[in-house]
């Protein structure tokens, strides 16, 4: 979690770490090969008083991966280049008010945008994406390439820790793996839970293993076909069925593609 998330204040905090060792926190963060926080990284930049700290940050940063939250969505264009949908963003990163641009162009991050209820200005959603650019003089950000993975709370949740499945319908839920298949089942699926009681003692653990497998593969089906119609898709390419899984079974994709 960011480290100003979970706080009520968006504003300058009194005692804060100096620029130079959030540099170096960043920098080892990064060379553990953990994703980097974007909206750390944002609030950093935008407090940092030297043009030597704010370049020790941007070196650090550009051309690298980091994952942001709470990106506020104050402009929202879809379009179409040669057969291939995107939808152009226009963000505000809150704890910096840093304005955030890119181009969504991968079929599941569009697909994220569009389900319903379809992402608008003044929602929120979170993304990966790597830095391309950044204007400190005019607070923008561009990001190439991004992958949505969710839309998000605008702000953090206070009072309480906030899980994973809070905000991501593919989050996992529960896991079973002492049938022939081992089956991940995420939050948009927890409602089969409530069969688990009954298919056990009808069934056994085989049966609840395949009862899960077949139930989770109708719906995914069923979401594949309404996501044919958010047109996400290339108009000059059909669309394969992809390859079986050679993990776990698990409900709702969790990846976007290369």
């Amino acid at each position: 979690m960011s480290k100003w998330a979970g706080t009520a204040n968006w504003g300058r905090r009194g005692a804060r770490v100096s620029v130079t060792l959030a540099c170096l926190i960043l920098a080892a963060r990064m060379a553990a090969g953990s994703t980097p926080s974007g909206n750390d990284f944002s609030l950093d930049l935008s407090q940092a008083k030297k043009s030597a700290d704010r370049k020790v940050l941007l070196d650090e940063a550009l051309g690298k991966q980091h994952f942001f939250r709470y990106l506020r969505i104050v402009e929202i264009t879809p379009g179409e280049t040669g057969g291939t949908p995107f939808i152009d963003l226009v963000t505000i990163e809150p704890s910096s008010s840093m304005t955030v641009k890119f181009k969504v162009v991968k079929s599941l991050s569009l697909i994220t945008l569009k389900e319903a209820p379809a992402s608008s200005a003044g929602d929120a959603v979170a993304v990966t994406g790597v830095i391309q650019s950044v204007d400190p003089a005019k607070r923008t950000m561009i990001l190439n390439p991004v992958i949505v993975r969710y839309k998000d709370r605008l702000s953090p949740k206070m009072g309480s820790r906030e899980m994973t499945n809070e905000r991501d319908s593919s989050g996992i839920v529960y896991s079973f793996t002492a049938g022939k298949v081992p089956v991940n089942v995420s939050k948009r699926d927890e409602d089969l839970l409530e069969f688990e009681e009954k298919i056990l003692a009808e069934r056994g653990k085989a049966g609840w293993s395949q009862f899960l497998v077949d139930e989770i593969a109708k719906r995914d089906e069923a979401a594949k076909i309404e996501r044919a119609k958010l047109g996400v898709y290339r108009k000059d390419t059909d669309s394969a069925p992809s390859a079986a899984p050679t993990g776990p079974v698990q409900s709702v994709i969790t990846e976007d593609e290369d």
